[in-house]
């Protein structure tokens, strides 16, 4: 029988597995199990028996079901966790998701398998929003940022490995994409197990000026408080401009790329150099934010040099060119402080930070829906360079946004106020 574990305890012999637990969840049910879609799209548009024989409009729709169903479920799944913990609502997520990842190697057609991905998407609505808020009950503020950037970085390895792997070894090794996809369900399945198994909670204080008067708070205690702080809504706009640029970008670039005379397999690798690189950049980033006692100059300078390298990627070539998306990965990094700041804000901290992060993750998937249509309808009217810098931009415009955000580390928040 689980108990939940008090804020007294000792948690240094724990806290290290249940991270390591996070990170496998990230990596293999967000990072591997979505992120290779893309890659068997080939093989789900062929005709059957191969595949499905969906058009171009009909796989951009499915893959856009599972950030339209994050976006929908993650408020009320944080929540969810704020009253009644975070294993037990990830747990049954990740049992949802492998469920419907592996329902997707079952589609007989385009409806079953854009239902089978809204109910995988649904599933990741509780993951996304709650991990970051069980690395707050677990760690401090002199590792929040490095244990931060691990939990969510570790969804670059996932999605690396199944872009490079996914559908040039992969799926021929295992006889198609249908077994490919049951596979993952089963690996997703696997984790969710260990997950309910190895996973504790851990009670923490809330902060005194958002306390409820109950042992836990109530269902609507969280987002009310989300809803009220200035704070959570910078951020929200900070995530919708650069997270949206980010999936614009990286669903445009490959395909511009080759328009510039590359090919396939060569886009693929510099996209693969962006993601692999921001596993690094999410551990390191934060880590040194950490270590400087400030969110928000790490954040800036971050956010600019990503902005600039974006903008590059345009116009460069050959090795330059990789360098430019290995910035870009590298400093996409200080995104996680985004995630960092809620859970050490006097009016929110761990307690509360379910709801806070469904915003989040809300605000990041409906900008990963619109950023994509209104680049590419700049790229359609004025180029495909003139939309790159465009998404560049709005890096740049985040990390201006990001300088209003209250300091949050006990560090830098002192020096601003000498």
């Amino acid at each position: 029988m689980h108990t939940e574990t008090t804020a007294t305890e000792d948690k240094s012999s724990y806290r290290w597995i249940a991270l390591a637990i996070g990170a496998l969840v990230q990596a293999v049910v967000a990072g591997a199990a979505w992120t290779i879609m893309p890659v068997l799209f080939y093989e789900i548009s062929q005709l059957a028996p191969l595949g499905l024989g969906l058009s171009l409009v009909e796989l951009g729709a499915i893959w856009g079901m599972f950030p339209l169903a994050v976006a929908f479920f993650c408020i009320p799944m944080g929540m969810a966790a704020d009253r009644y913990g975070v294993r037990l609502i990830v747990g049954i997520g990740v049992l949802v998701a492998a469920a419907g990842g592996a329902l997707r190697g079952t589609s007989s057609g385009f409806a079953p398998l854009l239902a089978s991905m809204f109910l995988f998407g649904a599933g990741y609505s509780t993951i996304g929003p709650n991990l970051p808020k069980m690395v707050g009950m677990w760690f401090g503020s002199k590792e929040l940022g490095l244990a931060s950037g691990i939990i969510l970085g570790s969804y670059g390895l996932g999605a690396g490995l199944a872009i490079t792997f996914g559908g040039s070894y992969l799926s021929p090794a295992l006889g198609g994409w249908r077994n490919t996809l049951y596979v993952l369900g089963a690996l997703s399945l696997v984790i969710g197990i260990l997950w309910i198994v190895a996973i504790r909670d851990r009670k923490a204080d809330a902060p005194q000026a958002t306390k409820p008067t109950s042992a836990q708070p109530g269902l609507f205690d969280s987002i009310v408080a989300a809803l009220k702080c200035p704070d959570v809504w910078l951020l929200v706009v900070v995530l919708f401009t650069s997270q949206g640029a980010f999936i614009g970008a990286i669903g445009y670039l490959p395909m511009y790329l080759v328009e510039q005379g590359l090919t396939q397999a060569t886009a693929n690798a510099y996209v693969s150099i962006l993601l692999y690189v921001f596993v690094a950049g999410a551990i390191i980033v934060p880590a040194i934010s950490d270590r400087l006692g400030t969110r928000k100059r790490v954040f800036l300078a971050s956010f600019i040099i990503n902005g600039l390298a974006v903008m590059a990627t345009a116009f460069l070539t050959g090795p330059a060119l990789g360098l430019a998306f290995a910035i870009w990965g590298f400093s996409s990094g200080a995104v996680i402080l985004c995630y960092v700041v809620p859970l050490e804000h006097p009016s929110l901290g761990p307690s509360l930070a379910g709801a806070v992060n469904g915003l989040l993750m809300a605000a990041t998937f409906t900008g990963g829906f619109v950023s994509p249509i209104l680049g590419n309808v700049i790229a359609e009217a004025a180029g495909g360079s003139t939309a790159i810098v465009v998404w560049g931009g709005l890096y740049v415009f985040a990390a201006l946004i990001f300088l209003r955000v209250k300091e949050t580390h006990p560090k830098g928040a002192r020096l601003d106020q000498l």
